[in-house]
């Protein structure tokens, strides 16, 4: 099954929303100038509201080891997913799966994913994280070309255009954030299970 990563989630009831609608994993943001960033009490309070089976995977923009460290220790994450320039090595963080996220403006763009060898996950993401701007889904076979990781794609997915980007990119999961927000930047429950909808069946009828 293709998995669903619903992102940006800020609040408990936001992230039960999520994974009774049937999300395989929650992301939380603690990027520094992003709307969506929580704190780590904030973190830990939705970590403890998951099911257990929910895995919580933290994203970082350009953040040093000892800030993901300290995320990790604080709040108990599954996986860190790391955005910018900087990407560890493989030995840094013991246990932890370490996924690689690249805004992709053109093919120029994949050529980071050589640096990152040692990625657990591939995220292609549109130009600008978080701007709810997609990129051309066409680029993901070149980027399956690159690295052997299980890719995911985000940018601009909603529940009208999911469907198109999966069969256009056929990637192994979608993640999604201002996709499932209403107004307010909080999730909206008919956004989120119409989302959850349309990738499961976009999934049974490829």
């Amino acid at each position: 099954m293709i998995r669903i990563k619903l992102c940006g989630v800020r609040t408990p009831s936001d992230a039960l929303l999520c994974a009774e609608a049937g999300a395989d994993e929650i992301g939380v943001v603690f990027a520094a100038k992003s709307r969506r960033r929580v704190t780590f009490d904030q973190a830990r309070a939705i970590r403890d509201a998951l099911p257990t089976r929910i895995p919580l995977i933290g994203v970082f923009l350009d953040a040093t080891s000892e800030e993901v460290a300290a995320a990790v220790r604080a709040i108990g994450l599954f996986a860190a997913q790391l955005h910018g320039a900087w990407f560890p090595a493989v030995d840094s963080f013991p246990g932890l799966p370490l996924y690689a996220a690249l805004q992709v403006g053109s093919e120029l763009a994949l050529d980071a994913l050589l640096q990152r060898p040692t990625a657990a996950r591939v995220l292609l993401d549109g130009p600008g994280g978080g701007s709810g701007k997609p990129f051309a889904w066409s680029l993901v076979a070149r980027a399956r070309q690159l690295h052997p990781a299980p890719l995911l794609i985000a940018g601009g997915l909603t529940s009208d255009n999911v469907a198109q980007a999966i069969r256009e990119a056929r990637p192994d999961g979608v993640d999604v954030a201002s996709g499932i927000e209403g107004l307010d930047g909080f999730k909206d429950p008919a956004k989120v299970h119409a989302f959850v909808k349309a990738v499961r069946s976009s999934y049974e009828n490829l």
